[in-house]
């Protein structure tokens, strides 16, 4: 009977040492495994597009006096940023099952959450999925994003929904003596705690794996984390994780052969047009001694000497650069289409109607409401360490309860036509609901309770108005006696 990976790792540690691999063999082998897979190599390759350094930068020339230029396109980065600034830039709403609940996430999700949330969207997107992990610092919980390149998830499942633990590794510079040197750092989580090791970086199969100690305990082996020097564990594997679609494909992967065109045709032409001043001179009876004193006289007196019937004849380069601007033009719409983003270049955007928007939009939005969907997911993922949180801090026990987020997009829209549209349907939906959708609203919660103390400040200034107090009384009567 076939077993799993993690059942593997399990059955290892339970056996000990009458196992015939030991735990670090095992975990030695994953790393290996994962530094050679694909999965690894696209992740490798889309950080590179992502910063700008494509295919182009291995483009040569034979010759010494050649141009060899070398232009990128960062255009990935725009894509992603694009996307990422579309869904996620806007402040975005959370609604829990009671009022309480709602009040306790929105003190959790705070400033430097939502840019963990932001960066851990746009690592899905480079990456193809990305990661979060729980730790607890000065007693409150805190989200650390971990590069797609440094985890190695343990699935439970062949959909890859439930994660049984991770193994993460990752490289550390440290002195020894007064030397510097660089160590791995590995890391096995599962759900009853940590176990660390370390060793040579980059990590091979020849060394293996050394207890990482930290110092303090007697084993290589800590609870998830500690608190008032109490350790508590999960009870799961802390990490969650946002995928960019259900394969895990970067978008670098779908745009990789058009970039690479789009650079090594700019690429090329530039070297062309460089190359244009170095003609190709056809010499006739040349009065000189060589082709450096042609050169020279060239270059200093712009005339040369021939005999009688000489003469000097230049072949010259023929560039169509009409041909080569219109496949770029062609090249970066494609990417454009494929990559499912919004040209903002594109002379006819300006001009469009809002229903022309809409519609130039409508690719970019579909993708992102997919990306959205996968962090609705990882929302859920991170409920129980959230309610964990709420639990600790005293703020009660809201396992049993549910919350959603609603994104919000920023999709270039006619205000105007929103806030009519969210008169006409008052009665219909409830105020709460009018108020997430108003454009101008970024926080429920704090217009629902600014428009509560208008209406009282102003129920309190008609009943002052109605019914004069003593002192108005008064003087309305001085003035009636006078």
């Amino acid at each position: 009977m076939e077993i799993t990976r993690t059942q593997e790792l399990r059955r290892i540690i339970e056996a000990g040492a009458a196992s015939a691999m030991s735990l670090p063999e095992i975990i030695q082998e994953e790393i290996r495994g994962f530094f050679l897979s694909p999965q690894y190599g696209m992740m490798e390759e889309a950080e590179r597009y992502y910063r700008n350094r494509s295919a182009v930068q291995g483009k040569t020339t034979r010759f010494q006096n050649r141009s060899n230029t070398k232009i990128e396109h960062p255009i990935l980065k725009k894509l992603i940023d694009q996307k990422v600034n579309y869904l996620l830039s806007r402040p975005f709403s959370v609604e829990g099952s009671s009022p309480e609940y709602t009040k306790a996430l929105e003190e959790l999700f705070d400033r430097p959450f939502r840019q963990k949330v932001q960066s851990l969207g746009k690592g899905a997107v480079k990456s193809g999925i990305a990661w979060l992990a729980p730790y607890f610092e000065n007693n409150r919980l805190q989200w650390m994003r971990l590069p797609s390149t440094e985890v190695i998830p343990l699935w439970q499942d062949a959909e890859h929904t439930r994660l049984d633990g991770y193994i993460r590794v990752y490289s550390q510079i440290v002195y020894s003596g007064r030397e510097k040197k660089t160590v791995a750092r590995v890391e096995f989580w599962d759900k009853t705690g940590v176990t660390k090791y370390k060793t040579q970086w980059p990590v091979t199969t020849s060394q293996g794996l050394q207890p990482d100690y930290d110092g303090s305990p007697a084993a290589n082996q800590f609870p998830h984390f500690t608190i008032n020097g109490k350790p508590y564990s999960w009870g799961t594997a802390p990490l969650v994780w946002a995928k960019y679609n259900e394969e895990e494909l970067p978008l670098q992967y779908f745009l990789k052969e058009l970039i690479d065109d789009m650079n090594w045709q700019t690429s090329l032409t530039a070297d062309a047009l460089r190359d244009v001043a170095k003609f190709i001179f056809v010499l006739k009876n040349y009065g000189g001694q060589g082709v450096d004193q042609f050169v020279r006289e060239l270059q200093e007196a712009l005339a040369i000497q021939v005999e009688a019937d000489g003469g000097v004849e230049k072949l010259e380069p023929t560039i169509h650069i009409e041909a080569v601007t219109a496949l770029l033009e062609k090249t970066r719409r494609d990417i454009f289409d494929f990559g499912s983003g919004v040209d903002t270049k594109d002379p006819e955007l300006g001009n469009a109607s809002g229903t022309a928007i809409h519609f130039r939009y409508m690719d970019l939005d579909a993708d992102c409401a997919s990306l959205g969907a996968q962090l609705q997911d990882t929302f859920q993922q991170m409920k129980p360490f959230l309610d964990q949180q709420l639990l600790l801090a005293g703020k009660g026990d809201f396992s049993h309860e549910g919350f959603t987020v609603t994104f919000n997009a920023d999709l270039p829209v006619n205000e105007t036509d929103i806030i009519q549209n969210i008169q006409a349907s008052q009665g219909i939906v409830s105020r709460r609901t009018l108020l997430a959708n108003h454009p101008w609203v970024t926080n429920v919660e704090a217009e629902e309770k600014a428009l509560a103390q208008e209406k009282q400040a102003a129920m309190a200034e008609f009943g002052g108005n109605l019914f004069p107090g003593p002192t108005e009384l008064e003087a309305g009567g001085q003035n009636g006696r006078q």
